[in-house]
């Protein structure tokens, strides 16, 4: 029990709950409690690599500010990209360089010669994963440096780039930093007024416009028209791979662009 006569606190009292970002007053509450120290999870470092070449400047390509936007979104703490060739060692080395808690590699995860992205990580510690049923977002690859530091290769088609973090990149960067991993978008249940057509065999993310009558209508794919399937959308609905799409008149799970927690108001990743 505090000595201050103005602060009160009872014994087995609860003074903050795990995954809480600390606040003064729960600083406060803490110290009157007796406690000098927390356990805290800090803010993951990021190392972001764009496998290309270092003629050409991180700052000129979109998949570099994208993904740093991304990053600090989910709380993230980033350097500027940095820009190497597209080299087998060179990568490695980079991967075996210490100071980060998650390394993104953004290129060379095709199956090309030119593509190392994928060696230079099994040569550098443990390749998992290369090659996800995801559209857009194939060539996505998942694994671990030798110091066991998670690495994921981000395909360097933007709309694939922007799928691949979203879903796999951004769900370990939140995570890492105590945040929910779930996908920071405000979600809604919406009906289709056409027929949402999807493959069977992988996941495939399909942008959708929302109409005022609380409908949602499929816009022209990220495979078709890339990064700018996203321009005219309002948002976007996961098929998975086990589905041919939707029908008119199906209900689906809609998440829109504007971010905000599930049930309405602030940003979820605040």
């Amino acid at each position: 029990m505090s000595t201050d006569k103005a602060l009160w606190l009872a014994a087995g009292a609860i003074l903050t709950r795990a995954a809480t970002r600390l606040a003064p007053h729960h600083i406060g509450l803490l110290a009157a409690g007796g406690f000098a120290r927390a356990s805290i999870v800090r803010h993951p470092r990021v190392r972001i690599i764009v496998a290309g070449s270092i003629r050409s400047s991180p700052a000129g390509d979109s998949n570099g500010p994208m993904v740093c936007a991304a990053v600090h979104r989910g709380g993230g703490v980033v350097a500027e990209p940095v820009a190497i060739e597209r080299d087998r060692s060179a990568l490695a080395t980079m991967l075996a360089a210490g100071g980060a808690d998650i390394v993104l590699i953004i290129g060379g995860t095709g199956p090309g010669c030119d593509d190392v992205a994928a060696p230079a990580l099994a040569a550098a510690g443990e390749l998992a994963i290369h090659g996800i049923a995801l559209r857009p977002g194939e060539t996505t690859g998942l694994g671990r440096t030798a110091a066991g530091v998670p690495v994921v290769l981000l395909p360097s088609a933007p709309a694939a780039c922007l799928w691949s973090y979203e879903l796999f990149a951004g769900r370990a960067i939140r995570r890492l930093g105590g945040r929910d991993p779930r996908l920071p978008y405000f979600s809604a249940t919406m009906t289709t007024v056409r027929k949402l057509v999807s493959a069977i065999g992988m996941t495939e993310i399909c942008p959708v416009r929302c109409r005022p009558d609380g409908g949602v209508e499929p816009l022209a794919s990220f495979a078709e028209t890339g990064l700018m399937a996203a321009a005219g959308a309002d948002g976007f609905v996961i098929v998975p791979e086990a589905s041919e799409g939707y029908r008119q008149g199906a209900a689906v799970t809609v998440y829109l662009w504007e971010y905000g927690d599930r049930r309405g108001g602030t940003d979820p990743e605040r």
